[in-house]
């Protein structure tokens, strides 16, 4: 049985969190309730804060050539929001289980352009 962590009370909800999702699973989410999401976000939602944010691009986005960076209110989420550890892993990260993204909860949005030698490339921002 896994052992999940508590629910993130109102008072510890950061301000912000991010989610990177290909451009395609982007374009796909206009017009729609909810953000469109790839198979790697189940059983829960991946998300980052914002000190996480490079290390997270670096480790799984850096050869990718261009995704998308949400700025996301945590307070307008659906479903269970966890501060807990990857399983084998020692950082701590947000994951939400049995719920989904609104697309009123995306504050901004920037699309980042890679360049081939690692993930610091331009950037086009949005806000929503």
């Amino acid at each position: 049985m896994v052992m999940l962590a508590p629910l993130i009370r109102a008072e510890e909800m950061p301000t912000s969190l991010y989610k990177i999702l290909t451009i395609e699973n982007w374009k796909a989410s206009q017009g729609k309730e909810r953000v469109v999401l790839s198979k790697d976000d189940t059983p829960f939602i991946h998300f980052s804060t914002e000190e996480q944010l490079d290390k997270i691009r670096a480790k799984y986005w850096a050869n990718v050539p261009i995704y998308v960076i949400l700025k996301v209110n945590p307070g307008l989420l659906i479903g269970d929001l966890r501060f807990e550890s990857n399983p084998g892993g020692l950082q701590k990260y947000y994951h939400l289980y049995n719920g989904y993204i609104p697309l009123k909860a995306v504050v901004s949005s920037e699309v980042i352009h890679s360049k081939s030698q690692g993930f610091n490339g331009n950037k086009t921002s949005s806000s929503h």
